[in-house]
């Protein structure tokens, strides 16, 4: 089986204590049913103590005040303190990791809910290489409905996507919507049974001078009404299920800062928040490259399960302006100047809220479906 990483995978090291933001309190920790039988056999005290912190029914850790009944005052866990880390259960065990499993092929990431995957992921300037290896794996699972054949084309059209997103001689919101429009292109190849001419349309996208010409084509884009649409997208976040308390709150006065007071104070906002960006070396293209890469990296080979991969690529645009937004808000908020740390924070949030919660995921995609092409022109560039 073929292994992929991001070339900064090996980097990560859980902070522990000192996370700001522990992953043992705000959701629920499912526990997998090999480790919740390795509980119910431990004897003694701490056995009892394990099997009393447990919701068997929900197979999930109890929680006290949001937070996991074994997480300590030191934000440290009582059951690797006291058992040691073979009694982690498999998702302690492996987040932040997060694994796509498909035929003869496994991809693995870190996520950006986690604030110490976050740092690496968006504190740094490197292009995202991906790493591959063979590695042996002790029981072949059956994908007797899996499209290789589709697969393989997802595959292709990923690695013309990176090309695009790490061209640096274009703006990011050049890349963006390039990135968005091919995507758009091939899902109608998809949708004719024409995956035989996806060569020809990733040929296309690669021929010298095509990057030129779709700038040239955007900048009729550059100009138009943005806020109508931005506010389409953010209220989406609105009717999204709820994973941290203080989540709504957050939403409610970004959008009231953003858009409270009509198109030309959003632009204002915004234009202010990037200088603001630029005078003390926080470089929002950069940023916003390394989360359109890090989504489409995540998510769009998944589309081999559901063939829709223009949806996979409007999640990664959706999410990435609503970083931007979210951290624009932010800034506005506090009076400060704009730092680095404020963008990593503000995307480990918008991550563990939609990340982690595979309704809100599915929900994001069914309602960006009809938001059109040329209104994601508007809104990126």
């Amino acid at each position: 089986m073929e292994l992929t990483i991001p070339h900064y995978y090996q980097r990560f090291q859980c902070t522990a204590s000192a996370c700001p933001d522990t992953c043992c309190a705000g959701w629920e920790i499912v526990i997998d049913d090999k480790t919740l039988k390795k509980y119910r056999k431990t004897r003694g005290a701490f056995g009892k103590r394990l099997r009393s912190g447990v919701d068997w029914k929900k197979k999930t850790f109890r929680q006290k005040k949001r937070r996991c009944v074994f997480l300590n005052k030191e934000h440290l866990c009582d059951l690797c303190l006291e058992g040691g880390s073979g009694y982690f259960c498999r998702t302690c065990r492996l987040y932040p990791r997060h694994i796509e499993e498909f035929e003869d092929c496994r991809e693995i990431s870190l996520s950006l809910s986690c604030m110490a995957a976050a740092e690496i992921i968006l504190g740094t300037d490197e292009k995202v290489r991906f790493l591959h290896r063979e590695i042996p794996v002790k029981h072949e699972e059956d994908y007797r409905e899996f499209d290789y054949f589709l697969f393989t084309n997802l595959l292709d059209v990923r690695e013309v996507l990176f090309e695009i997103l790490q061209n640096r001689s274009l703006d990011a919101g050049t890349r963006s919507c390039m990135a968005l429009s091919l995507a758009h292109d091939f899902q109608g190849r998809i949708r004719g049974r024409r995956l035989g001419e996806t060569q020809d349309l990733l040929t296309r996208y690669r021929t010298r001078g095509a990057d030129r010409r779709f700038r040239k084509n955007m900048e009729q884009y550059r100009e138009g009404e943005k806020m109508e649409t931005a506010v389409k997208i953010f209220r989406m976040l609105e009717k999204m299920e709820i994973l941290q308390e203080d989540w709504p709150e957050e939403v409610r006065m970004a959008r009231h800062i953003l858009y409270g007071k009509g198109e030309s104070a959003y632009r204002s906002i915004k234009r202010e928040w990037k200088q603001n960006c630029l005078e003390n070396h926080v470089n929002p293209e950069i940023l916003r490259e390394q989360m359109m890469v890090y989504y489409t990296y995540t998510y769009f080979a998944g589309a081999v399960y559901d063939t829709r991969a223009y949806d996979k690529m409007k999640l990664a645009a959706a999410l990435t302006f609503l970083t931007d937004e979210l951290t624009a808000a932010r800034w506005e908020n506090s009076g400060r100047p704009m730092a680095l740390e404020t963008y990593i924070w503000t995307a480990h949030r918008l991550s563990k809220e939609i990340e982690h919660s595979d309704p809100n995921l599915i929900y994001l995609e069914k309602l960006l479906a009809p938001v059109g092409l040329t209104e994601f022109f508007n809104l990126l560039l």
